[in-house]
């Protein structure tokens, strides 16, 4: 059960109600915007920052929801996992991709660019320091400014598995479970 109430739309402001108004699908909003909205100024400070991580990071966006999703997996982040696996086949991965990052190494379903990716999203979430080997690695296969985008988007995905779990924000429907047989 969510540690938070869900904001209505008329308890925020008036001046920020086109925040809610453009994150809407069909007239709703996902629980980890309405659990977020409890304090509307930095719920927009977040969608602003994501949107330009989402645009902006030098990833195209299967690859991007790769990252998010190896994220989501190490942060044990249920909310993150759900919402990600429908906008990841949206992009374009397959469940046998998108199941095949709980064990990437042991897979041959990613390129070389892409395991240089993972390694980096996890050898970030177990230290804040990786290793020279993991950046070298990244650096090979994308430019600077991609490199900077690709720790941004981990950060910021840690950062939602935290808030998600810290608040236990439910999804919106049945998990589609880790193994997706949800």
């Amino acid at each position: 059960m969510a540690r938070l109430p869900f904001v209505e739309r008329a308890d925020i402001p008036e001046e920020l109600q086109y925040v809610w108004d453009r994150n809407t699908t069909d007239g709703a909003l996902p629980n980890i915007f309405r659990t977020m909205a409890n304090n509307p100024i930095l719920w927009r400070a977040y969608l602003r920052l994501g949107n330009a991580l989402w645009t902006h990071s030098g990833l195209d966006v299967a690859t991007r929801e790769l990252a998010i999703l190896r994220t989501a997996i190490l942060h044990h982040s249920l909310y993150e996992w759900h919402q990600h696996v429908h906008i990841g086949r949206r992009a374009g991965l397959s469940d046998g991709r998108i199941l095949a990052l709980h064990h990437w190494r042991a897979s041959d379903a990613f390129t070389g660019p892409e395991r240089a990716l993972l390694e980096y999203v996890d050898a970030l979430a177990a230290s804040d320091h990786p290793s020279d080997e993991a950046h070298t690695a990244l650096a090979e296969h994308f430019d600077s400014s991609t490199v900077v985008g690709i720790n941004l988007l981990i950060g910021y995905y840690g950062m939602t598995a935290r808030f998600l779990g810290g608040f236990e924000v439910e999804t919106e429907g049945p998990f589609v479970g880790w193994q997706l047989q949800g």
